[in-house]
């Protein structure tokens, strides 16, 4: 597993993971985190927890990867990976999943599931993990991107009958819709997020859901 600190990059075995996990009450991943914003702020605020944020890019995370170790927020970890090379140290690890406004082969994972990458999704977190999602695009704004990934338009309706029934297969259950309005999305610690939220209106909806194991 590949952590990144600035420009360097550091290989974790399994063995150090799992030591470095136990230091901590509870372990917030967020897939797809981008710049690692969510993970930077969140683990200021909350030093009992764990923050990893996944990120197949490495440019992407050197600036807060960067600061998290000025600033010696050591309850943050920037981590090479996305869905399809999921690190597999952190299988099972997560009491909570966030994955923010996906875009690219993740956000088609989410809205046009399969039972794989599904099942990636749920075996991630622990039992009676929690998973949240916020996901928002328009095929009137975005008509290039929505195309190549064959993406339905965004409906509380298509959500139910297509996500929603795919991550219950998978032993996520939801416990929570809503559907958000752009102001929203300034609540959300993330630089997509904050950038989304002075720009075009656009469906937006967060998904909140619970692993329970039968």
């Amino acid at each position: 597993m590949k952590v990144i600190t600035g420009k360097s990059i550091k290989d974790v075995d399994k063995n150090e993971i799992e030591n470095f996990l136990k230091v901590y009450k509870k372990v917030e991943i967020d897939l797809g985190t981008g710049d690692g914003r969510y993970v930077y702020k969140n683990a200021k605020e909350n030093s009992d927890t764990l923050f990893i944020g996944i990120e197949p890019i490495q440019k992407q995370l050197e600036n807060y990867s960067r600061k998290s170790q000025k600033e010696n927020i050591t309850n943050a970890l920037y981590i090479l990976g996305s869905i399809e090379f999921f690190p597999e140290e952190l299988i099972g690890t997560a009491d909570k999943l966030t994955i923010i406004l996906p875009w690219g082969s993740l956000l088609q994972s989410i809205t046009n599931p399969n039972y794989e990458k599904t099942a990636l999704i749920s075996n991630i977190l622990k039992n009676k993990g929690i998973c949240e999602i916020v996901l928002g695009y328009s095929k009137e704004h975005e008509p290039n991107e929505t195309e190549r990934l064959e993406l339905q338009n965004l409906s509380v309706e298509y959500l139910k009958s297509t996500v929603i029934s795919m991550f219950k297969k998978n032993n996520l259950y939801l416990t929570e819709i809503t559907s958000l309005g752009k102001g929203d999305l300034k609540s959300i610690e993330s630089t997509w997020s904050k950038k989304l939220s002075f720009g075009k209106n656009r469906p937006l909806y967060q998904l909140k859901f619970k692993k329970m194991l039968n």
